[in-house]
């Protein structure tokens, strides 16, 4: 393993891990109170052992959080994204569309969930509750 110290008294460190009889390269991010952490990119990196992008996942103070993007993205070994899931302060959350998508090896929409502040709703439910807090938003307006 590989510790390389950062600025901002953050670290990172490299190391290999067997999974499922595959090698990945796992490269993470992390402050001086040992959660993953970093500002300007992903801080946990998986890959293949052959080097191909298989996970890519956001954290700030040891919280999964992203806000224009998914926190989580996984790869299949021919790069195309396979899942896809949104977080804000480690709760699965998104408010204009599916929380969590995965995809088919063509590349379309295979599942999706719908998430606001890690509550699970169907589709029906969450287009029902986003339309009525969009509603009230207008009426405050007024």
């Amino acid at each position: 393993m590989k510790r390389i110290e950062l600025e901002n008294g953050c670290f990172k460190k490299i190391y290999y891990w067997d999974f499922n009889d595959t090698k990945i390269k796992y490269e993470y991010y992390y402050n001086s109170k040992d959660k993953y952490h970093r500002l300007n990119g992903p801080a946990v990196i998986m890959n293949y052992r052959s080097g191909e992008l298989k996970i890519k996942s956001y954290w700030i103070k040891g919280k999964k959080h992203r806000k224009k993007g998914p926190a989580d993205i996984w790869y299949n070994r021919s790069g195309e994204i396979e899942r896809e899931c949104y977080y804000i302060n480690n709760n699965c959350h998104r408010l204009i569309g599916p929380s969590q998508i995965w995809y088919n090896r063509s590349g379309e929409i295979d599942c999706e969930s719908y998430y606001i502040n890690d509550i699970i709703y169907s589709k029906e439910e969450f287009d029902k509750k986003i339309n009525i807090e969009r509603n009230l938003k207008l009426l405050n307006k007024k």
